[in-house]
């Protein structure tokens, strides 16, 4: 029990401090005031595409030392790196000496326009770039494509950039549509060199995490790539092609008359109509960028974010009537300063996720919650319904008083972006609005309170929290769930317990209060056994039900989810096995 303890509170740091926001900065760059804010990476920076290796974007150029003991790379922004192990990459400000390439004649070519290179140390050797990568050892009688194998595309398409080692005739480093790549055999087997490289472009956010499904985006040419809950080392090439976007426009799903547009003259300028089309207002103001790549808005604030060439940008103004320009600010803080390429608020407007060129993925609490704060579940952050014992999120203020039907409820955390509180077990049904206070005012809100609204927790990729229940160890969402394995699910919402519990009180390890309400699991529409169903041992708000994987599982994605008196959670998707 001392292991699922520690568990526990390693589960409690990453629900209620994995994201923060920092103060407004007052200092003005560039005649542009800044937000610092704190931002999460989501994702690498290199994409498993069936290559023979991590796939990567295109560089500006390679070249191998003149000695053949390093190579050094070019970014298409300008930016250099060198690497000396063929591993790790370092910054230079300056190149090197670097071994120069020779063209050669031959008696034909492999493809039409392909730029031949002799091999150093080889009379009889060349390589041709094209397309495809050849190589011949007959002065080019015969080619043989390097880079595919069947309808296998070992390394991309397109050769960009080739280089070779003066001291090896077999050792090459070639770019190609999906990075850098290296072969010491003379491209009979290839490795990837594109991790720990910022060269990742994705161009567009196509969908936050959600019901198991997580971060989408548009890669190259088109092409959606998935960033998996709990995923660690690549985004995923979905062999899908983005859907096609004419304009750059934002528009109210609920209200679409009113729309934001971007439109391009002697640069890109922000419109916006609130009565589908018939007459539009210029809202860019004092914009310090040129160029507009992404848009993101929020109706119910007026919040609205600009993905540009100088980083992300956020004004509040009004979404549903006639108001002049405001003033944009820019989103800085440990953000890196490159081009932003896109932005994207997820489903509930809590979270602002940037695509930044090269970098790729950045995460943080959507700032505009600070003026329009909203609550929800502490689960998930999306789900808007409680029930007694639930934990809840008012994410956009620090609360110092909370109250419900004159009862005060327990705050567990309080930050500037997010309080974290209790409901208690005993709760009446219904309830009047949760009263809030802050240092600064008060405000109430109103809530759906049932006996029973389960929420499984996931955490900001929207990975499911599960424990193995017989070591309490948090699994691992990208492993598959052997059958026979007993699996503990956290949630949050299942309602009273028995016997009763304080709210705000840890449970305890042994013989944890259990769930009154009866408790179903679901696995692909199918009902599983639940052993049992009670409060989290030595934590707060959690409660844990353990099931056992089916014995005949197939090797594929599962929909799961609970169900407690009549009301069923958020469904999330696991990874199953036969073994």
């Amino acid at each position: 029990m001392k292991k699922t303890m520690c568990r526990f509170d390693t589960i409690l740091r990453v629900c209620l401090t994995t994201l923060g926001l920092c103060c407004l900065a007052g200092t003005a760059l560039a005649q542009t005031y800044e937000f610092a804010l704190s931002w999460r990476v989501i994702g690498t920076t290199v994409v498993y595409n069936s290559r023979a290796g991590f796939s990567g974007a295109p560089l500006a150029g390679v070249w191998f030392g003149a000695d053949g003991a390093s190579l050094e790379i070019q970014l298409p922004g300008g930016k250099s790196f060198r690497t000396e192990d063929f591993e790790n990459w370092t910054p230079i400000a300056k190149p090197g000496a670097r071994a120069v390439l020779s063209t050669k004649v031959v008696d034909r070519l492999p493809e039409s326009g392909a730029r031949v290179v002799a091999a150093p140390g080889n009379a009889y050797r060349a390589y041709a770039a094209g397309q495809w990568l050849w190589r011949s050892d007959d002065s080019g009688k015969h080619w043989l494509n390097v880079v595919a194998s069947g309808d296998t595309r070992l390394i991309g398409e397109n050769v960009r950039a080739l280089s070779i080692s003066p001291t090896d005739p077999d050792r090459i480093a070639v770019v190609t549509d999906e990075g850098l790549w290296l072969s010491v055999d003379g491209g009979t087997a290839w490795l990837s060199l594109n991790t720990g490289l910022p060269n990742l472009h994705l161009a567009r956010l196509l969908a936050a995490p959600l019901g198991g499904r997580g971060l989408l985006a548009e890669w190259k040419n088109g092409e959606i790539v998935e960033w998996m809950p709990g995923a660690k080392v690549a985004w995923i090439a979905r062999g899908q092609a983005a859907p096609k976007r004419d304009a750059l426009r934002w528009m109210d799903v609920a209200r679409p008359e009113l729309q934001l547009e971007v439109r391009k003259t002697d640069r890109s300028r922000l419109h916006r109509t609130l009565n589908a089309g018939r007459q539009w207002d210029d809202l860019t103001s004092d914009l310090p960028a040129q160029e507009i790549y992404g848009l993101a808005a929020d109706r119910a604030s007026g919040a609205i974010y600009l993905a540009t060439e100088r980083g992300v940008f956020y004004t509040l103004n009004n979404l549903e009537a006639a108001s002049g320009p405001t003033s944009w600010i820019r989103l800085g803080g440990n953000l890196p300063r490159e081009a932003a390429l896109d932005v994207l608020l997820n489903e509930g407007g809590n979270f602002l996720y940037v695509s930044i060129a090269g970098e790729g993925v950045f995460l943080t609490y959507a700032p505009h919650r600070r003026r329009n704060p909203s609550l929800m579940s502490a689960a998930d952050l999306n789900s808007k319904s409680a029930a007694p014992g639930g934990l809840m999120s008012v994410v956009g203020m620090k609360l110092t008083q909370a109250q419900l039907a004159g009862r005060s409820l327990p705050i567990l955390s309080a930050t500037a972006d997010e309080t974290q509180l209790q409901i208690p077990y005993d709760a009446v049904i219904p309830s009047p609005a949760f009263e809030f206070k802050t240092e600064s005012g008060s405000l109430r809100m109103d809530f759906d309170l049932a006996e029973t609204a389960p929420v499984i927790f996931t955490d900001r990729d929207g990975a499911p929290l599960l424990l193995d229940a017989e070591t309490g160890e948090l699994l691992d969402p990208t492993l598959p769930l052997k059958a026979g394995l007993r699996v503990q699910i956290l949630l949050t919402g299942l309602g009273r317990v028995s016997p009763e519990w304080p709210a705000g009180k840890a449970a305890p390890a042994q013989n944890s209060p259990r769930v009154i309400a009866p408790v179903r699991v679901w696995l692909n529409g199918q009902t599983l056994e639940v052993a049992k169903a009670e409060l989290a041992g030595g934590y707060i708000g959690f409660y844990a039900v353990e099931t056992r994987m089916p014995p005949i599982v197939d090797n594929a994605l599962a929909t799961l989810s609970v169900e407690a008196g009549g009301r069923f959670s958020n469904t999330i998707q696991i990874r199953t096995s036969l073994d």
